[in-house]
């Protein structure tokens, strides 16, 4: 989880660094249906839209038995639980709007 004093380009990787900060986030199990460079341009809107909804908010990877599950988290208390799929992005962006309307922050 980030802290208000973190650099979102550190945490999350910049230009100079490529993609490597999403590696973890990458899962091998899908690439029948989605290769690397599909999961890359899925996750990289989703850090965006992390780092533009604050500090507080944050996306954990776990392994399971039948690929990658992604965590959405507010202050470390989980929002949603996600699988890989090429609407990722905009669930993950509908779910922190969701979130911040039920806390009144929108």
């Amino acid at each position: 989880m980030m802290n208000k004093d973190d650099d979102p380009i550190a945490a999350f990787g910049s230009a100079e660094e490529g993609n490597e900060p999403l590696q973890p986030y990458i899962d091998p199990a899908l690439f029948d249906t989605l290769d690397r460079r599909a999961q890359i341009e899925i996750l990289t809107p989703i850090f965006d839209a992390i780092t533009i909804a604050g500090v507080d908010y944050d996306l954990k990877v776990q392994d399971s038995a039948t690929g990658k599950r992604y965590v959405l988290l507010n202050d470390d208390k989980v929002i949603e639980v996600f699988v890989m799929d090429s609407n990722l992005t905009d669930k993950v962006k509908n779910a922190i709007d969701a979130h911040k309307a039920r806390e009144g922050e929108l």
